[in-house]
C-alpha cells in the first residue's frame, strides 16, 4: 500500500477500513507504521506543500483543499502552509503560474485580465496575489512592447 506513493494516516486508515478491518485493528497498525517511520504526516504534509507550490503552481486554498482530500488533519495543513508559504512566495508562484498559462501574454482588455484572474483564483490564489501577478505580467508585456 505504501510502495507506490506515501500516504497520510487518514488515507491508510480509510484503505484498511475499506478492506474490512475494524478500528480496533487499524489503530495499532497505524501506531506500528508510525513507529517504523513509514508514516509521518507532518513531514509528508510539508513536502506536499512544497511540491504543490513549486511543481504544480497551486495557491494556498487549492493546496489546503488537496491535502484535506488526502485526509491530513486541518491543523497540520494550516501549520505546513504557514511554514511553507510567505506572501512573497505566494505572489511569485502566482506570477509563475500566470506566465506558464499565458506564455504569449495576457489577452488585451478587461476580458483578458478577467480571464487571468479566474485562472489564478481557480488555482487557489488569494485576490491580492491574483491582482499583483496580473499587474506584474501586464507591466512586463507593456515594457516588451515599448
Amino acid at each position: 500500500m505504501l510502495v507506490r506513493r506515501p500516504l497520510s494516516e487518514g488515507e491508510v486508515a480509510l484503505r484498511l477500513a475499506r478492506k474490512g478491518y475494524t478500528e480496533a485493528d487499524v489503530l495499532p497498525a497505524l501506531a506500528r507504521l508510525r513507529e517504523l517511520r513509514l508514516l509521518d504526516d507532518a513531514s509528508l504534509c510539508r513536502q506536499l506543500v512544497r511540491t504543490y507550490q513549486e511543481a504544480r503552481r497551486y495557491g494556498p486554498a487549492k493546496i489546503a483543499w488537496t491535502l484535506a482530500r488526502r485526509r491530513f488533519p486541518r491543523d497540520l495543513v494550516e501549520d505546513a502552509l504557514r511554514e511553507g508559504s510567505s506572501p512573497v512566495a505566494v505572489a511569485e508562484t502566482a506570477a509563475a503560474a500566470l506566465g506558464k498559462r499565458f506564455r504569449g501574454g495576457i489577452p488585451p482588455g478587461r476580458e483578458g485580465a478577467a480571464k487571468a484572474y479566474r485562472f489564478l483564483a481557480g488555482r487557489g490564489f488569494p485576490p491580492d496575489a491574483c491582482r499583483a501577478a496580473i499587474g506584474r505580467r501586464l507591466a512586463e508585456n507593456s515594457e516588451g512592447d515599448g
